[in-house]
């Protein structure tokens, strides 16, 4: 430091603890740095690295490129030049393939920007796999153009989609995806002249129409590539227009984190009034007001034994062995647990703030959430980061929601079955069916438990609003072998009502 040198730090993700000194270790007291001086650190993102030296840092990231444009770009600027384009006769036919595969390289790449809906589980595809992939399609063609063979189109899906990127998939779905985006583009279909990877979409002269150059020099293809929109329609990828919708709130969501995390807590805001003494205002007057009572289980164990279930099931007095019955149970304790767990961290900022208690970290962070309007983390997520609720972006949201669940809850255990149930408001939705299946099986007793299949149905009815306060609908329709349920909603798609 003192002689000007330059210094280089690798993988510092690696070493978090001397990260938190490195500050202190760059602005020595009593001791002169060199203005020649610099350090040069390289690291993954990670959540916990210091702040501090983030701020008083130049950042240079090295991100992947956003966008099938930007991605093909890359790809024939580092791997394709004009020799690969001729390395494989015939060369029409080797052009063709290259530039397919690469789209769908670029296809994959983009397509986890979609989260779940792009795929189940967000895999790091790379240039690696594209280049093993482009081996052995040239060692194949190069092979069938010697023996005078046909391609086996089999074998290279199998080779592309199942081995070379297959080898990084683990869910069956996604497997399912790949294949089918190699069905489509590996074949021979993309041999033919001005061959285009969206064909459900010729109908619609406003949608950019993504085709194989029909060019021969590498310039010619870097030429057509710039052409290609910089924002991408979601059915190039195989997604419903809507999907862009979610990506788009998605990226919105996460900014708006990015700049709250990034935000001065030491403050005071409007009225002299300090961060901490704004929560405790709004943890007394606003938050803590609102919270249900608790439930008595005692209760409710009573109130189980004579709950109504279907006509014929159950018997007087022992109603809490019916299966929804029990279901019933089981999301009230879970009920519980969250609420209990929303009341203490409540009183335990206030008592912090007030200095009755150690004002510990995971306090801190709640005081933090609750002061930008989010959602402490504890309320959502247990000590092993599994979720245990309802994940929600603002903090009023997820309140609402548990005022909600309450709602159903409450009436169903003091009143009746709800007509329709919020299924959205569950915490274990799946246990929710398996417990009707059951029913049904039992109100039958001839039907085996399972040999009995779920079967959907669209009613006309509308219930307006997205909770379980549904007092006063009416619903023309009536299903004794089965239950009618409200709350779902499709995400990156659209329901044609028309149609049902």
């Amino acid at each position: 430091m003192a002689a000007g040198k330059w210094v280089v730090l690798n993988n510092c993700h690696l070493s978090l603890e001397f990260m938190a000194e490195m500050e202190d270790i760059l602005n020595p007291k009593d001791k002169v740095v060199h203005p020649d001086f610099r350090i040069w650190i390289t690291c993954s993102p990670h959540p916990e690295f210091p702040l501090g030296l983030l701020q008083m840092a130049i950042k240079v990231t090295t991100e992947p490129p956003n966008g099938l444009q930007a991605g093909l770009q890359r790809t024939f600027s580092t791997i394709i030049n004009q020799d690969f384009l001729e390395k494989v006769e015939p060369y029409e036919k080797w052009r063709n393939m290259v530039y397919s595969i690469c789209f769908m390289h670029s296809v994959v790449q983009e397509r986890r920007k979609f989260g779940p809906l792009g795929f189940c589980i967000p895999y790091e595809f790379n240039y690696s796999d594209l280049q093993a992939s482009l081996t052995f399609l040239e060692v194949h063609m190069t092979q069938c153009q010697t023996l005078n063979t046909t391609y086996s189109w089999k074998a290279m899906i199998y080779m592309v989609c199942d081995v070379q990127y297959g080898g990084r998939i683990t869910d069956t779905l996604d497997r399912e995806l790949f294949n089918t985006y190699g069905q489509l583009w590996i074949q021979d279909q993309i041999f033919n002249t001005n061959y285009n990877f969206m064909p459900a979409t010729n109908s619609k002269s406003e949608e950019f129409q993504y085709m194989i150059p029909d060019a021969q020099e590498h310039t010619k293809y870097m030429e057509e590539i710039g052409e290609m929109p910089s924002k991408d329609n979601p059915p190039v990828f195989g997604l419903h227009p809507n999907a862009d919708l979610t990506f788009r709130l998605k990226q919105s969501s996460e900014m708006l984190t990015t700049l709250l995390d990034t935000q001065p807590k030491e403050a005071s805001g409007g009225g002299g009034l300090s961060r901490e003494d704004q929560v405790k205002e709004k943890l007394e007057k606003d938050l803590l007001p609102t919270l249900p009572a608790d439930f008595s289980f005692i209760e409710i164990d009573e109130r189980l034994k004579t709950l109504k279930g279907p006509k014929g099931l159950g018997d007087p007095g022992k109603m809490d062995t019916v299966p929804l019955n029990i279901f019933l149970k089981q999301e009230l304790e879970r009920f519980m647990f969250i609420l209990t767990t929303v009341r203490e961290t409540m009183v335990s900022m206030i008592e912090a703030i007030d200095g009755t208690i150690i004002m510990t970290p995971e306090i801190v962070e709640s005081i933090n959430a609750v002061f930008d309007f989010r959602v402490p983390y504890k309320w959502q997520f247990d000590p092993t980061g599994a979720e245990i609720s309802w994940l929600t972006p603002s903090l009023g949201g997820w309140i609402k929601g548990l005022l909600d669940r309450h709602h159903q809850l409450f009436n169903w255990i003091n009143k009746e079955r709800p007509l329709s149930f919020w299924m959205t408001g569950f915490f274990n939705p799946q246990g929710f069916l398996t417990a009707m299946k059951q029913e049904v099986n039992r109100q039958k007793k001839t039907w085996a438990l399972d040999e009995v299949i779920y079967y959907t149905e669209v009613q006309k009815d509308i219930i307006g609003g997205e909770d379980g306060r549904i007092e006063g609908a009416k619903f023309a329709t009536n299903h004794p072998d089965g239950v009618l349920v409200h709350g779902l909603f499709l995400e990156g798609a659209g329901w044609n009502r028309a149609n049902n």
